[in-house]
Parts: C-alpha cells; sequence; structure tokens
C-alpha cells in the first residue's frame, strides 16, 4: 500500500491510538508492522477476528486483570543453552506467563474460534511460572527467605557485619582515641567497613587506608583487626553470589528448555493484543463493521475519527458504473475532509478494521489507495503547486489499476484554468478508461460540466448555507456545487462596486450550460429543503395525533376509573346497609304484609337488583369472553372500541396483553381485543394509557444491572413510553459490563425501535462500556 498516502490520510495516527490500547509491548510491534492488505480473503479474516474479539467484550464477562511486561530483550536467548538471565528478567516472564494463561481462558470462555485457534499456542507452562516466583517475587528481587542455602549464607554474613560494626563502634567510641575521628559513623568503600581518620592521626592506629577525602582532612581507615572480619564478609558475599548464580543457571536451564513454547506463547499474545485493541477501537468510537462489495463503495453517515465530536456524518456512494464522482464547493465546506474520510476509511477496512460509520455501510477492497491531498509546493526542491500536484499524478499514474482508489483535491488547480482543466479532463479519462475508482475536488466549472457530459461519472458537492453563508458539511450527490466566492467576499469586507463588476465578469464568462448547472443546483437545493420541511411537518402532525390518543386514552380511562369508585361506593353503600335492611325485612315479615310494607319491600328489593345490575354490566364490560380466535403474540388483532388494528408484542400484566399501535405501545384486556379479519384495513391502535404510565414517576437513569434481559426489556420498554408521554429528548440506561448478555440485547431492541433516534456507550467518567445514552426521535 502506498505509504505516502497512508501519510496523507493521517493512517499513521490512527495506528498510534491503537498502539496506545494495546495491552503488550508485542502486541505494539506486531501492530506497527502489520500491512494493509490488499487481499479479500486476508481482509476478510482480520474484520472476522477483530468482530469476534469485539464481541468477547461486549459478552459482559470481566476482562482479566493482564500484566504483560516487555520480555523482548531474553527472547533472543532463550534458545541458547546455558544461558543465564538475570532475576528481573526471570520475574518479567514469570508475569508474562501467568497473564498469557489467564488471557487464554477468556478466549476459550469467549466461544470464538478463530481466536480461540490463535490461544491455543498459549502453552499452560505453570509450572515454569511456579519455579520463578519459589525463588524471585514479582518485582525481581531474591526470595532468599524460601531458600535455605541462601538464608544460610545470608545469616552468616549479618553476623559478620554486625561484629564489624561493634568493633568499629568500639573504636569510635574508645577513650584513649576520642577526637581522632572527623564523624562518630563509621563508613563504606568498596563494600568494606572503614572509619574516618583525621589525617593528622596518620599512624596512630594500625591499617589500611582506603582512600582520602578531597580536602586531604580525612583518611578513610580499616583497622587490621576490622580487615579480618571484612575479609570473612567477603568470602561468604562471594558464596553467595555463586549459590545464586547456580540458581539463575537452573531457571534459565528451565525456561531454554521450553524455549520454543515461550517463543510461541509471545508470538500468540501479540497477535491477540493486536485484534484487541482493534476490537477496542471500534467500541470507542461506535464503529460498524463495512459489508464487502466486489467494487465501488458506499458510505453512510461516515465520520473521520480523528475529528471527534466536531465530526460531521457524510454519505456518498460509488457503485455500479460510476468510476468518477466530481465533488464541488466552496472553500472550507468539507471538500478535503471528505476525501481524507473516504480514503481513511479504505485503510482502516483493509487493516482489519471496523470504521466510524452506520450500518450498511459497504467497501471494496483495493489494491491501492493513492492520493494527491493538499499544497506541497518545496522551496527547497524549486517546485511549484502545480509542479508537486504534476509529479504526485504522474505517481498516481504509475501505481493505479483496475481495483485502485484515487483521491485527488483541486484537481487542476494552481496553474492556467484552461490548461488546468484540460489536463484533470484528461487524467479523469485516463481513469476511468483504466477503471479506477476516483474522488476528485475542484472549483472549475467545467468539470461540473464534465460530471454530466461524460459516462461513467457523477457530481457531488458539499452544501452551502446562502442565508448565514456558512457550509453545512452535508455532500449532496447528482448536484454540482458553487464556490459563492462573491458571497463570501461581501461578506468579508470587500466594496459593494467592485463585487458588482465582477458579477458582470463572471456573467461574460458564463456560458447557458453553465447558467444550466447553477438553476439545476439551485433546484435540487430547493427540493431538498423542501423535503426537510414536509418532514418536519409530518413529525409535527405525528406528535400531535400522538398527543391527543393520548389524552383521549387517559380520558377513558378516567371514566372507568370513576365508573369503578362509584361502584366501590354502592358496594360499601349494601355492605353497610345490608343488616338494617335484613332487621328491616324480619320486622315486616312478622308484622304481616299490608299493601305500604309491600310497597317498601318492593323499593329495597328494587334497590338491591339496581346495585346487581350495575356491578353486572362493569364485570361484564371487564371481563367480557374473549375473541374467538385465541390470542398470541405477533398475531394482527381489531381492538373493540375503536375498530383499528395493532399487533400483538407480548404478555402484559395479569392477563393483558401488550399491543403495538403506530409508535405507541399500551396494555388491552382480552375483551377489548379480537382476531383482526384479513380484508380489515390496517390502522392505528387506539392504546390506553395505563395507571402506571401516567403516574409513575419517571427516572432520567434506569438501572437493569442483575435483571434478566427479558424482565430488563420489559422495564425499558415502559421507559421508553414514558419518556415519549413526557417529550423527553433522551435518558441513559445502566447496565454494567458483567456478561454482555444485557448489553447486547438492550441495543438489539434499541436498534430496532422506531421510538429511538440514536444510542450511544456514555463518556468514559460518566460509566463509559455500562452506561448507554438513548435519544428519543
Amino acid at each position: 500500500m502506498d505509504a505516502h498516502a497512508a501519510e496523507l490520510l493521517d493512517f499513521p495516527a490512527v495506528q498510534r491510538e491503537l498502539a496506545g490500547l494495546c495491552f503488550s509491548a508485542q502486541g505494539r510491534e506486531l501492530l506497527q508492522a502489520q500491512p494493509i492488505s490488499d487481499q479479500v480473503e486476508e481482509v476478510e479474516r482480520r474484520k472476522e477476528l477483530a468482530a469476534a474479539f469485539r464481541r468477547v467484550l461486549e459478552s459482559g464477562k470481566p476482562f482479566p486483570a493482564l500484566d504483560f511486561p516487555d520480555i523482548g530483550p531474553l527472547l533472543p536467548r532463550i534458545h541458547k543453552e546455558g544461558a543465564l538471565f538475570e532475576p528481573a528478567e526471570l520475574a518479567a516472564l514469570g508475569r508474562f506467563l501467568v497473564s498469557a494463561l489467564r488471557l487464554k481462558r477468556h478466549i476459550a470462555a469467549g466461544g470464538e474460534e478463530g481466536l480461540a485457534a490463535i490461544a491455543a499456542d498459549i502453552a499452560d507452562l505453570r509450572e515454569l511460572s511456579r519455579a520463578i516466583f519459589s525463588r524471585i517475587d514479582r518485582d525481581g528481587a531474591v526470595r532468599e527467605n524460601h531458600i535455605p542455602s541462601l538464608r544460610a549464607i545470608r545469616e552468616r554474613i549479618r553476623a559478620l557485619q554486625k561484629e564489624a560494626e561493634r568493633l568499629a563502634q568500639g573504636y569510635l567510641s574508645h577513650q584513649d582515641y576520642r577526637g581522632f575521628w572527623q564523624s562518630d559513623l563509621a563508613g563504606q568503600k568498596n563494600g568494606r567497613l572503614v572509619l574516618p581518620l583525621r589525617s593528622n592521626f596518620k599512624g596512630r592506629i594500625q591499617g589500611i587506608v582506603h582512600d582520602v577525602s578531597a580536602t586531604g582532612s580525612t583518611l578513610f581507615l580499616e583497622p587490621l583487626d576490622i580487615v579480618e572480619k571484612n575479609n570473612q564478609v567477603a568470602t561468604e558475599e562471594g558464596n553467595y553470589r555463586r549459590e545464586l548464580t547456580r540458581l539463575l543457571r537452573e531457571l534459565g536451564a528451565a525456561v531454554t528448555a521450553r524455549g520454543g513454547q515461550v517463543a510461541a506463547l509471545s508470538a500468540a499474545v501479540a497477535e491477540l493484543d493486536a485484534w484487541y485493541t482493534r476490537a477496542g477501537y471500534a467500541l470507542a468510537h461506535r464503529c460498524t463493521r463495512a459489508l464487502a462489495l466486489r467494487e465501488g463503495l458506499n458510505l453512510v453517515e461516515a465520520r473521520h475519527p480523528l475529528l471527534g465530536k466536531a465530526a460531521v456524518p457524510i454519505s456518498l456512494a460509488l457503485e455500479g458504473g460510476t468510476r468518477v464522482l466530481v465533488v464541488t464547493g466552496p472553500n472550507t465546506g468539507g471538500k478535503t475532509v471528505t476525501l481524507k474520510t473516504v480514503g481513511l476509511l479504505a485503510l482502516m477496512n483493509q487493516f482489519g478494521m471496523e470504521i466510524p460509520a452506520a450500518e450498511g455501510s459497504a467497501l471494496a477492497v483495493f489494491d491501492a489507495v493513492l492520493a494527491d491531498i493538499g499544497d506541497e509546493q518545496s522551496i527547497e526542491q524549486s517546485l511549484s503547486t502545480f509542479s508537486a500536484h504534476v509529479i504526485n499524478a504522474a505517481r498516481i499514474l504509475r501505481g493505479s489499476g483496475r481495483r485502485s482508489l484515487v483521491l485527488f483535491d483541486e484537481l487542476g488547480a494552481g496553474t492556467d484554468p484552461e490548461e488546468g482543466v484540460a489536463i484533470a479532463m484528461s487524467l479523469l479519462d485516463h481513469f476511468i478508461q483504466k477503471g479506477c475508482l476516483c474522488l476528485a475536488t475542484t472549483h472549475h466549472g467545467i468539470l461540473k460540466n464534465y460530471g454530466y457530459t461524460r459516462a461513467g461519472v457523477a457530481n457531488a458537492s458539499v452544501e452551502f448555507d446562502l442565508a448565514s453563508l456558512q457550509p453545512t458539511y452535508r455532500i449532496l450527490m447528482g448536484v454540482p456545487g458553487e464556490s459563492h466566492a462573491l458571497e463570501i467576499a461581501r461578506r468579508n469586507g470587500i466594496p459593494e462596486a467592485l463585487i458588482q463588476r465582477a458579477s458582470v465578469y463572471l456573467k461574460q464568462e458564463r456560458g447557458e450550460t453553465a447558467e444550466l448547472v447553477n438553476r439545476l443546483a439551485r433546484r435540487e437545493r430547493e427540493l431538498a429543503a423542501a423535503e426537510r420541511e414536509q418532514e418536519e411537518r409530518e413529525r409535527q402532525l405525528a406528535e400531535r395525533t400522538r398527543q391527543t390518543e393520548l389524552l383521549n386514552l387517559r380520558l377513558r380511562q378516567r371514566e372507568r376509573e370513576l365508573a369503578e369508585q362509584g361502584l366501590a361506593e354502592l358496594k360499601r353503600f349494601l355492605q353497610d346497609s345490608r343488616r338494617e335492611y335484613e332487621q328491616l325485612l324480619h320486622r315486616l315479615r312478622q308484622e304481616g304484609e299490608s299493601a305500604g310494607r309491600r310497597q317498601t319491600l318492593d323499593y329495597l328489593r328494587g334497590l338491591e337488583s339496581l346495585a346487581k345490575e350495575q356491578e353486572a354490566e362493569l364485570q361484564a364490560e371487564a371481563q367480557a369472553p374473549g375473541p374467538a380466535e385465541e390470542l398470541r403474540e405477533g398475531m394482527e388483532v381489531l381492538v373493540r372500541s375503536t375498530g383499528k388494528v395493532g399487533r400483538i408484542l407480548r404478555r402484559g400484566k395479569g392477563s393483558t396483553w401488550i399491543v403495538a399501535a403506530g409508535s405507541l405501545r399500551a396494555a388491552f384486556s382480552p375483551a377489548e381485543l379480537a382476531a383482526a379479519p384479513r380484508q380489515a384495513e390496517q390502522g392505528l391502535a387506539a392504546p390506553a394509557v395505563s395507571e402506571e404510565l401516567a403516574d409513575r414517576e419517571f427516572s432520567h437513569q434506569l438501572d437493569l444491572r442483575g435483571l434478566r434481559l427479558e424482565e430488563a426489556l420489559r422495564r425499558l420498554e415502559r421507559q421508553l413510553d414514558h419518556a415519549v408521554v413526557r417529550g423527553l429528548p433522551e435518558f441513559s440506561v445502566i447496565h454494567g459490563l458483567g456478561e454482555g448478555i444485557l448489553q447486547r440485547g438492550i441495543h438489539r431492541y434499541l436498534r430496532e425501535s422506531r421510538l429511538v433516534k440514536d444510542y450511544y456507550f456514555a463518556s468514559p467518567e460518566e460509566g463509559g462500556f455500562g452506561k448507554t445514552v438513548v435519544r428519543i426521535a
């Protein structure tokens, strides 16, 4: 792949960000060494491995704590017999082996066959790591307290040093030697205990002078009786070093005996690390896997990853017979960013990465991505802007083929416009004939016409808001753009008289074809604006309809609540009056049934009958026989009260069913539903807003941790209904990392919901991958 183009397209910056995500030095080295592939099978293999690791990360199972120190310096020596390794190197190797085994177990638990095949090269070397850590701790210090031979030597050394210090203190505190010493503390010279003797007392104490201070006033003396102790200490320290060397050689032999396994293990960790970083990058930048095309490209809401939140999504396509796209528009309108986004995403795709774009984006695998972007004039090489562009064009001509992607920024610029346009059209003709995929930006009006008159060429432009004289950075496919130089000049202070004179010149230069193109572009922008306005009106109408339906449903529910309240009061009245009624009836029977008593009795019986009729009526409404056909999930049903049709999503609380009606969901009893006739006209089912939906306190943050997926989705569904009812723009869902089942299920539900406009992980300080922000449509 062309290194010059990769540099122009900022691919090294993406590689550096990837390297920063690696958990091992070996992974960083491999990542930097991996080339951008131009082979379809290899690109798909890479993308599948990166996607597999993403599934492992999204599984929710906590990623193990890994500690992969750099073992690169010792790898060249692990095959050499008799190799001696430093304790710090062995400690690093031991930590590396332990982490490698943890990584292998985590990969195996993920169930991804491609990753598991790589992890199979990670041998179980727990025996070796245990042998290392039995003698050396994780920081590289020798565990001499766990090694009897070293411990015994160290105890003898301490005893001899203590005896030497006792002798030294005897000299320093002796009454006869008071005033001999520069300090009352002994020192060390060349590992031997010495005393700071004043130079004017030289010869007063027999011993060996090891050094003299810079001023000459102090002699560092080793008295003869201390010499013997220091000699014994030196002897024991030699014994210690020999024993330690023996132990290290034993460990070195154990390492070299497994040198092949260690090397294979290191390579497997590096490769897994390379796919881990791609998966982590995809999660951090909300990337998706690009679909594979035989040729061409189709980018949906693609974002330049280095622009972060400032990136404006662009959508463009070059498929079928279209080989060249000419992009026009004003300066700073986003033309160059568009080229860089297309080229960088093509390189990322062939590096085995997901791309920052919406689902449905697709890319072919190019054998070369070649670019001429920016002003590369050079004073040292005496190159003008045009000369630099010509040199790059010649390089691109030599390196391009049928499967190449070619990117030209300001094609034909930097020289006489007529000659520049002629060269530009000649280049584009060549690329069409060769079969390359070519994107070119330009200000030349003739090249805009070229896009309409040449087969295989399409026009596009970056949108410009004439009201604010600011670019919107949106790409308009099929429409050439204008430079708007006069409008920009007027806004930035050029006198109006000069603007008018320039306008006259411009009209003289423009032909009928150019004017036709401009009218077409204006008409396209007007149609696009009208379409957006119509969509907004439809959205507002749908919102008003939804609010009206919700209001009607609340009124219906309130009516029912009032009716049920009246029934309850009537029941209480009957219960309270029943005893009096029975007593009155008993007295009437005892006294005999005169006409007045009969009338009283008839009135009381009528009152009881009326109460029973009202109770039966309400119960019949609430518990009427269900529909003739048994209700089931996915079934289309008719709402009896409205005559409209909805679809059953699932069971609700009690015996109710949840029915989807347009953008709303509501609960209905079986009595309110009937199987929809096949010839029934489809329409919105009038849902009933439940008491829970109307009255439950709403939280802007839904915590679903610890719930099963089914229950979590039910709560999320209710949360969406609450948000729609209250007109809230967004809320957040806490799902945690866990095993990822909850996170994936929630994201799948949000992706399919028409109520959701967008969703994305929260920022790291607000919860990162454990929290998702949901935006309401």
